[in-house]
């Protein structure tokens, strides 16, 4: 009975994903790179009216030219990201793409954890110097029983960067 809903979500994931290909340079380097979600759930009769909130903040941090490329994966460009929740959520699932000039270059697999607060993911490939990289990811929260809404998803997108040399600085 699980399946369905796993690949629901994936499904949902990928499309919003894919569904940035078409960005312009434009877009990509005026968009947030946190963005906030949030769920409340109102105390219950008899107690104070005050709500408790669970606010979550998807992070599309800016590309670079990994810190680990003087090791064995040299030449290597990398995007990463995560989902930060004020509390713990009954589950957590993240994606994230890495654009090099508008145009998909890697895509992860999504990431789950459940019962947790955190949760990251990241996106590398191959260092081209003098191109333009964008970091996108997409998260679902899935929160407790009792808050509204009981599920919802984010984009968060980073700046574009250009990548002059791949090169350790």
């Amino acid at each position: 009975m699980k399946l369905p809903v796993r690949v629901l979500a994936v499904g949902g994931l990928a499309a919003v994903l894919v569904s940035t290909v078409g960005l312009s340079t434009a877009d990509a380097s005026t968009t947030d790179s946190t963005v906030t979600i949030t769920a409340t759930r109102t105390a219950g009769p008899g107690a104070r009216a005050a709500a408790d909130v669970i606010t979550c903040k998807i992070t599309a941090h800016n590309p670079h030219y990994s810190h680990h490329a003087h090791a064995k994966n040299r030449d290597i460009v990398n995007v990463t990201a995560d989902i930060t929740c004020t509390k713990k959520v009954a589950g957590i699932s993240i994606q994230v793409a890495l654009y090099k000039n508008n145009t998909l270059y890697k895509k992860s697999a999504v990431k789950r954890n459940a019962g947790k607060n955190y949760i990251s993911q990241n996106a590398a490939r191959r260092c081209v110097k003098k191109q333009h990289y964008t970091g996108v990811a997409v998260g679902t929260v899935n929160f407790p029983p009792g808050y509204t809404p009981s599920s919802k998803s984010g984009r968060s997108q980073s700046k574009t960067v250009y990548i002059a040399a791949c090169t350790k600085k």
